[in-house]
């Protein structure tokens, strides 16, 4: 029998936090091990648990929870982060894409992406979604056309512009015809090359140099 993805949740708004523990634990392949309402407690729950992905709130009343990410993330590389919160401010997402978060979720997401989320995570998918990219976006600089130096090869690009648009390593193997391994090897040189600590900041470092372009709208 395969192990639940084990879930550490923190967030300090109890209501919210009790109807995500009862819609994570419906699912037979989730379970929350742990929660918290602090900087403190996320800190505690992740030692204790070790869980496969903490999903996190960014505004606790000790402080933020990117500031925890970098001592989880040494402390704790197999656990997965997932900021899930209300604010969508580019300035707090480029923060935590700079932290080593593997996503980044609206609290106003709807139940099946938040699912997909935490999934997706475990797998050490790079999520956010495609709106929130694009407010991101907008803040940046934008080439008018793709910059002619680039340390990755053309099919490390194709990757690397899946990724941007939402797909998962599963997704992208689908479009561009590669077996999910040769996808998974793609995003490890794609990282190690643009020395990053995640797809999340993989993609945005490519978009900045205009290496890759993604659409300004919304994906429907």
């Amino acid at each position: 029998m395969v192990e639940p993805i084990r879930v550490v949740l923190v967030d300090d708004h109890a209501v919210f936090c009790d109807a995500l523990t009862t819609v994570l634990n419906l699912e037979p392949d989730l379970r929350v091990v742990g929660r918290g309402g602090s900087v403190k407690e996320a800190l505690e729950q992740v030692r204790l648990h070790q869980p496969d992905v903490l999903l996190l709130d960014v505004h606790l009343p000790d402080g933020s929870g990117i500031d925890a990410v970098q001592a989880i993330k040494r402390d704790f590389p197999k656990t997965q982060v997932v900021l899930l919160t209300s604010d969508e401010e580019e300035s707090v997402l480029r923060d935590a894409i700079a932290s080593g978060v593997t996503g980044y979720m609206s609290k106003h997401e709807a139940t099946p992406q938040v699912l997909q989320a935490v999934r997706g995570a475990a797998r050490g998918e790079a999520l956010i979604a495609p709106y929130m990219l694009n407010r991101l976006l907008e803040g940046m600089a934008r080439p008018a056309a793709l910059a002619a130096s680039t340390p990755l090869t053309p099919r490390e690009l194709a990757v690397l512009n899946e990724l941007a648009l939402g797909h998962d390593n599963l997704k992208a193997a689908e479009r561009l015809g590669m077996s999910p391994n040769t996808v998974r090897t793609h995003v490890q040189n794609i990282l190690s090359k643009l020395k990053v600590h995640s797809k999340l900041e993989a993609v945005t470092k490519a978009i900045r140099e205009g290496w890759i372009t993604v659409p300004l709208q919304p994906a429907a």
